[in-house]
């Protein structure tokens, strides 16, 4: 068994690695493409950050175990909207709800975030209920791209010229070599951690929320982080929710129509759903009731 923890382990430090590298290379090619401050935070980085979850979706998918899959989504989230959101607001002392945030869009995404649980207290997720979930999260891209005041603030570009045309080549290729790498560490993740959680007999879904969210929800805290650094603590807000829903829409809607996801759901986790409920709610109050995250 030590022999797969160890890939276990080492797959997410390749997981880290190669989506580090996504991240930058997305990030210089949407300044390349002159795109806003929110647009890279909630579409591109939320999209970029959720790779792995993707990727472990479609391997777990494939491999025949999708509840390891819907575990670390909902474990992650927990994380998006408790861990990261409160760090960045230790870290940068607050977060201000901006205009560019429309406040009925947080509980929109509350909505979004909870669409997947409540469709799989039948105890499964059909292809019906993937369609339902991908076409959620495309009314809601939708509705997003018609609000213009998110798109406001627009980076600093880059000018083309020889040399940026060699640093965009150079971006292109690690982009795609971060997506192989992401491939082949996304599977000996789902692999190992499927031998692992049988080992200690645990199930696939409660290992998925409890160990593989940790290492997958690091992308978007690695994020928040910098981002307060820089004074750019809102675009956290907007990293984190645009990851909550991709990940429950867009994600669990795929895997759902590569592969219906049976699940029954136990005492265990309907407690985490409980926390996740309780993280919602704190962030909508505040977010409402004084438009800071203190």
């Amino acid at each position: 068994m030590l022999i797969y923890i160890l890939i276990f382990i080492g797959s997410f430090f390749l997981i880290a690695r190669s989506g580090a590298i996504l991240v930058n290379s997305l990030t210089y090619l949407s300044r390349l493409l002159g795109l806003s401050e929110y647009t890279i935070a909630f579409i591109l980085m939320s999209f970029a950050t959720s790779i792995p979850e993707f990727f472990i979706g479609i391997s777990s998918t494939i491999q025949g175990v999708p509840s390891l899959s819907f575990g670390n989504i909902i474990g992650a989230n927990i994380i998006n909207v408790l861990i990261v959101i409160g760090a960045v607001a230790i870290f940068s002392k607050e977060i201000k709800i901006e205009n560019k945030i429309s406040r009925e869009n947080f509980w929109l995404i509350s909505f979004l975030a909870f669409l997947p649980i409540l469709l799989v207290s039948d105890g499964i997720i059909s292809r019906g209920d993937g369609f339902v979930l991908v076409l959620a999260f495309l009314i809601y891209i939708w509705k997003l791209m018609g609000e213009k005041e998110y798109f406001s603030k627009i980076l600093s570009g880059i000018k083309f010229s020889n040399e940026n045309v060699v640093k965009t080549f150079n971006h292109s290729w690690r982009f795609f070599l971060g997506v192989f790498l992401l491939m082949i560490s996304s599977f000996l993740l789902v692999w190992s951690g499927k031998i692992i959680a049988t080992d200690i007999n645990l199930p696939l879904v409660l290992f998925g929320l409890i160990f593989i969210s940790l290492g997958t929800a690091l992308p978007e805290l690695a994020f928040g982080i910098k981002a307060s650094f820089m004074d750019h603590s809102s675009m956290t807000l907007g990293n984190a929710l645009g990851s909550i829903a991709f990940t429950a829409t867009f994600i669990v809607g795929v895997m759902s129509l590569i592969r219906p996801i049976y699940f029954v759901p136990e005492f265990r986790f309907t407690i985490a759903v409980v926390f996740l409920f309780i993280g919602f709610v704190l962030f909508n109050f505040f977010a409402y009731s004084r438009s800071i995250i203190s």
